[in-house]
């Protein structure tokens, strides 16, 4: 605190009399109750504490003894005289007379002029933005950054270049007040108060905005301030007037017309219906004001995204967040474009639908990018390949740059590149007339360009170290010397780490935190030390980071893991304190901790626990019981803390995703890509992770990486789940494909599942006669099961009379048995006679199904009906109890309904008592169970929650369908129910150009809408 300001809050006059300032001290402590104000308190302490220093100084005036007579020395003095007077302070003249004299000009004494100048304005930086301009040329302040770095502080030079650069933000010219009043400090309360704002500290902000008051000086800023105070004190009409008072002052201020728009904004977030409107739309006319002035202004196209979005008003939306994009944004606003692209999706869609033109289907791409679709637009992008015209060739092959890398296909990515960079500079080459502002688009995309190829070569280096050096290529063709060099950098420094070229590194970390303040630079130079397993570099690093990220738990660990090696156990004892102080959880501080206190077990018996933990907890977690996760995650948890790598991390993932745990699973695969950002299983592990819980763009990213990265250990099973994935996208020909390279790594392949949804896939992409023959490859020795997955496959291919015929053929057949199985029936096993009652329900449910898709209702039910009479267990059939039901509904014979639904009401109470979790890994399978169970007895009300809690369920683990079949299913059932016949048709059709081939919508299609849904 100066003494000024200690004066101001003392309440008096500056003096050295010891007991005024005592009294002064002791009559604000009547109204400072350190108890109630310990901030209050706390500041008038440090203002007595200040003023007493004063009074001690000695009485000879020691500004005279140590003055500075050279000339430069009294050159200066003129300059601390210009800024110490407000009106001559902002007169850009007065300091240009000042650079003028020919004491300045002369080389003996410019630099020292120069030099002295910088030292006066380390300390008294408050300067208008012609000033700094003027300052700029006349001391070289931006183009001898670098030089001015080696004599003073970092941020210092930092400060002064970014005011040369963008300017001061206040206009010094609003000031009112006398000459040489304390504006410094007015402009430090002003700060504080902001900072105050932004740190809910309301006290803090509203006593700085009290004792800039008592300077007896104004400006709009600290008026802008109190009605920011005002607001959040709930004063909404005295700050909103307070705002309206300013703005018709300076109306055309663009720093109040922001502020007006903003405290509006925030003022509608109290409000609602028509208060809330009027205070949005008077904010909205202000942010369009702004842009007006300035197409790019961050703030004013982002709230006007949401401006436009809420007025339905998509395309303006849209046009606003492109310019937020290219700036960079946050997740908040993503999850608003990811709205405005929802609603111009369906636009554009229906529109490609109709015309097939290539100007819907490119912005389609462009949306489905932004909205994270990225197969979508893979797909769509294909197929619009050869309608573009030749000047849209540039923009698709950059559009297909950016699809394959968010898709981690990073070859395909810098093949695109290629063709993008060739066409860009085709571009700008053949213009014809000079074009400043296209121009200038078309070299950032050029820019954009080797950024992709960097992050591309980057990732791949994992795989082959060359391609790092390909990377730095990439990154150093795009070099600058200036701002936009830091992203730049940061990967630059990164891959010499990589490359274990730590030097290197360290060197880019520190020009980024010099040069650039970066100071997440500083985790760099932190992972470069540790891999040097240089423990000073550490503890520097570590501190650092701790200093500007207090929340990074990576500094916490590697400084506990220094003091832990070292056994500076009192040390290690106050990172851990710490980091619980700042709110930092990390199971590697906890493994450290436990190693204070255990010896790390060998490695070899680590190996023989684990092998019996996966026998004795693992696998019975697996089968849904959660009682053995309970016991058994805090002994793998010891067995992580000896360990605490990303071995074990996967390892303890993996055993919380056998719980459905996600939340905790994602946290140590994540945790374990952090220590190692290439191992393949914490990657595929991931994909898991994504892909239960149904976000399959993001499970086909890290299983492609998890590829890319495999060892030699790896199943190829992989390429089968990433054909899963593909097929849970609609891409099924990818998914094909998928599944024939696990053909060609696996040899023979004889696993059922495999075989299905292989035959699913052929099916998919239009091969039936493909997909009958892996049918007979795959059940050969099993011909009641052949006849059944060849009926179905004739049914959903809607060739009803192959269907018909096998289904004929089948029963023939089953005739033929009938009698040399009477004549055995005393010899066979139970067992066999199981299998054989099964023959005759695969056949009674096929024949229903095939009914419900051509035939007419009643013979289906009745051929549902039918199963029953031939000895079916319920307790075991549950799946085919609900065909049965789901056939009744659909067919309006409620009374058999009503009967069978019964039956999986018994099913359900049964799994109940017996504590079975049969449905462990199918949790939308048994969301059909209970609707269907519920439908005739359970309320409106309980049958919705069912179906809205699908929204929330983790996809059956086996599923390939775009879309749950069964609980679409339900859904339009639920809506004709309801008499919702058109919502009803509107989500048939929609599901039905997903799934083309999904019986549940092709039986409602024939039964309930009579074919009246265009087919797909």
């Amino acid at each position: 605190m100066n003494r000024t300001e200690a004066f101001l809050v003392l309440g008096i006059e500056s003096t050295k009399d010891g007991k005024v300032i005592k009294n002064a001290y002791r009559d604000r402590l009547t109204v400072t109750n350190p108890e109630d104000d310990p901030e209050g308190f706390k500041r008038l302490r440090s203002a007595y504490e200040e003023a007493c220093r004063y009074a001690a100084e000695e009485d000879e005036d020691e500004e005279e003894m140590s003055r500075d007579t050279t000339p430069s020395g009294l050159w200066l003095e003129r300059a601390a005289a210009i800024y110490g007077n407000i009106r001559t302070r902002r007169d850009a003249e007065a300091w240009k007379a000042l650079f003028d004299d020919d004491l300045f000009l002369s080389l003996e004494e410019e630099e020292n002029c120069r030099m002295k100048l910088l030292r006066y304005l380390t300390e008294h930086f408050k300067l208008p933005t012609a000033v700094w301009k003027l300052f700029d040329r006349k001391l070289s302040i931006v183009r001898d950054a670098r030089n001015l770095r080696e004599r003073f502080p970092a941020n210092f030079v930092y400060y002064i270049v970014g005011r040369c650069e963008r300017g001061e933000d206040l206009e010094f010219d609003q000031f009112e007040g006398a000459d040489d009043a304390e504006y410094d400090l007015f402009l430090e309360y002003y700060d504080r108060c902001w900072q105050a704002l932004r740190d809910e500290n309301l006290e803090e902000a509203e006593n700085c905005v009290q004792c800039a008051d008592r300077l007896n000086i104004r400006h709009p800023v600290m008026e802008i301030s109190r009605a920011n105070v005002l607001l959040r004190k709930g004063k909404r009409a005295e700050a909103t007037a307070l705002m309206e008072e300013q703005r018709a002052r300076y109306p055309k201020d663009a720093m109040i017309c922001y502020n007006f728009a903003e405290l509006f904004w925030q003022a509608s977030g109290e409000v609602s219906g028509e208060e809330r409107a009027a205070y949005r739309d008077r904010a909205a006319e202000c942010y369009q004001e702004l842009k007006s002035a300035n197409a790019s202004h961050y703030m004013a196209n982002v709230r006007l995204t949401e401006w436009y979005y809420e007025k339905q008003k998509y395309r303006e939306a849209k046009k606003c967040a492109e310019k937020v994009l290219a700036a960079g944004s946050d997740d908040g606003f993503l999850e608003i474009l990811r709205k405005v692209n929802r609603e111009l999706e369906r636009e554009l869609e229906e529109r490609y639908r109709e015309t097939a033109g290539w100007e819907p289907a490119l912005e389609l791409c462009w949306c489905y990018l932004q909205d994270g679709k990225i197969t979508r637009g893979i797909l769509l992008a294909m197929k619009l390949e050869k309608l573009l015209p030749p000047k849209k060739e540039a923009e698709y092959s950059g559009l297909l740059a950016k699809l394959y890398v968010e898709q981690a296909e990073y070859e395909k990515s810098i093949e695109m590149t290629r063709k993008w960079e060739i066409l860009l500079k085709e571009k700008i080459e053949n213009r014809t007339e000079f074009d400043e502002a296209a121009d200038k688009k078309d070299r950032d995309r050029l820019r954009q360009s080797h950024l992709i190829r960097m992050q591309c070569y980057h990732n791949l280096g994992f795989r082959d170290r060359e391609n790092f050096l390909l990377a730095l290529e990439e990154g150093d063709s795009i070099l600058t010397g200036g701002a936009k060099d830091v992203g730049v950098l940061l990967e630059k420094a990164q891959i010499y780490m990589e490359l274990e070229e730590y030097e290197k590194s360290l060197e880019l970390s520190q020009q980024l935190a010099d040069e650039y303040q970066v100071f997440a630079a500083f985790a760099s130079s932190l992972e470069a030390y540790r891999r040097q397993l240089n423990a000073g570099g550490v503890i520097k690093s570590a501190s650092q980071c701790i200093r500007y990220f207090p929340s990074f738990p990576k500094s916490y660990e590697y400084l506990a893991k220094v003091f832990l090696d070292l056994d500076r156990q009192d040390d290690l004892k106050s990172v851990l304190e710490d980091a619980e102080k700042n709110g930092v959880k990390s199971v590697i501080l906890d493994a450290y901790a436990y190693q204070m206190e255990h010896g790390a077990m060998e490695i070899s018996e680590l190996n023989g626990k684990l092998k019996l933990f996966r026998e004795n907890f693992l696998k019975y977690v697996e089968n849904g019981r959660k009682g053995f996760y309970e016991k058994g995650l805090p002994v793998l948890t010891e067995y992580l803390y000896n360990y605490p790598d990303d071995f074990m991390l996967v390892e303890r993932a993996i055993f919380h995703r056998a719980a459905h745990r996600h939340g905790e699973a994602r946290e140590d695969f994540e945790k374990a890509l952090l220590i190692n950002p290439a191992n393949p299983y914490a990657l595929n592990g991931l994909s898991f992770v994504h892909k239960y819980l149904g976000e399959y763009e993001k499970a086909l990213f890290f299983i492609k990486k998890a590829i890319l990265y495999m060892d030699k250990e790896m199943s190829p099973v992989i390429y089968a789940d990433m054909g899963n994935l593909y097929s849970l996208l609609g891409d099924y020909e990818s998914a094909l494909k998928a599944y024939r390279q696990y053909e060609s790594l696996a040899g023979e392949i004889k696993g059922r599942q495999f075989g299905d949804n292989l035959a699913e896939y052929q099916l998919r992409t239009g091969h039936i006669g493909e997909a009958a023959a892996v049918y007979e490859r795959f059940y050969q020795k099993e011909k009641w099961t052949l006849y059944e997955k060849l009926v179905g496959l004739y049914q959903v291919s809607g060739e009803e009379e192959k269907a018909r015929r096998l289904l004929r053929q089948w029963r023939k057949e089953l005739r033929a048995d009938f009698v040399d199985r009477a004549v055995k029936a005393v010899f066979s096993s139970g067992s066999r006679r199981k299998k054989e009652t099964n023959s005759y329900l695969a056949y009674y449910n096929s024949k229903g199904w095939t009914e419900l898709l051509f035939g007419e209702g009643a013979a289906a039910v009745k051929a549902f009906e039918k199963m029953f009479q031939r000895g079916m267990e319920t307790d075991s059939m549950e799946g085919r109890i609900c065909d049965t039901v789901f056939a009744c509904i659909l067919c309006g014979d409620h009374e058999k309904g009503k009967k069978y639904a019964q039956k999986l009401c018994q099913w359900l109470e049964k799994e109940k008592r017996d504590g079975k979790s049969t449905y462990y890994n199918r949790e939308k399978g048994h969301l059909q169970i209970e609707f269907l169970a519920g439908y005739y007895t359970e309320s409106d009300a309980a049958l919705e929650e069912i179906l809205n809690r699908e929204h929330s369920a983790e996809i059956c683990h086996f599923c390939t369908c775009p879309l749950c079949k069964e609980m679409e299913g339900a859904r339009i059932l639920w809506l004709l129910r309801k008499g919702q016949r058109e919502e009803a048709g509107k989500v048939l059709q929609r599901n039905l150009e997903i799934q083309p081939w999904d019986e549940y919508m092709l039986a409602i299609k024939h039964v309930a809408f009579q074919a009246s849904i265009c087919p797909y």
